[in-house]
């Protein structure tokens, strides 16, 4: 009975064996394709930076009436460019910035809320007293020099009341560079034409 009973149970078909295939191929394509990628952006990234180079002598309009000379070595930084507002130019650890703005106080003011921005944003330290400037271009104003954790400067502002327009001049280097760079900074403070300069 034992042998009809075995004899009368259903045979199970037979599985197939699954047939290998190989994943490394596919996977070191994919791979491939990744390193390509990432590697594509990165080289892109390297060669299209905000950076243009400025040959020596071209002039940088800030707005339509402020404009100003880099001086040889330096680079317009795009992406801290505002047209009609600000320009900024860098070399190395250094960077200068020249902004325009519409202003309905007085230099005393404006240059009280420069020192007050200052100090808010970046913790900064004033060195002395302000001084006063006066470029051949016909721009006149405010300076002062400031210090940070890590950054040193001087902070130019002129002030036009007929035009009721401030310029503001900021040379900013990194910690124990700014007497390298101060005078390219005066060279393009000096380089700086306004609409009552011209």
């Amino acid at each position: 009975m034992e042998r009809s009973q075995q004899a009368a149970a259903p045979l199970l078909p037979a599985i197939p064996r699954r047939e290998r295939y190989g994943t490394l191929g596919g996977s070191a394509l994919v791979l491939l394709f990744v390193f390509l990628y990432v590697g594509f952006w990165l080289i892109w990234d390297g060669h299209v930076s905000g950076k243009e180079e400025v040959r020596p002598g071209t002039t940088i309009a800030v707005s339509d009436s402020v404009s100003f000379i880099p001086a040889d070595g330096w680079s317009l930084e795009r992406g801290a460019t505002t047209p009609g507002q600000r320009s900024t130019v860098t070399s190395g650890a250094s960077a200068f910035s020249v902004s325009t703005s519409t202003w309905l106080g007085t230099l005393e003011e404006h240059t009280a809320r420069e020192k007050k921005l200052l100090r808010a944003a970046s913790k900064a330290h004033l060195y002395g007293n302000d001084q006063s400037f006066h470029t051949g271009n016909g721009l006149t104003g405010v300076k002062f020099s400031y210090f940070a954790s890590k950054v040193e400067g001087i902070l130019w502002i002129a002030y036009d009341p007929g035009t009721k327009t401030v310029v503001t001049l900021n040379g900013q280097s990194a910690q124990g560079t700014l007497p390298a760079a101060a005078g390219q900074f005066q060279e393009m403070v000096d380089s700086v034409r306004t609409g009552a300069g011209e």
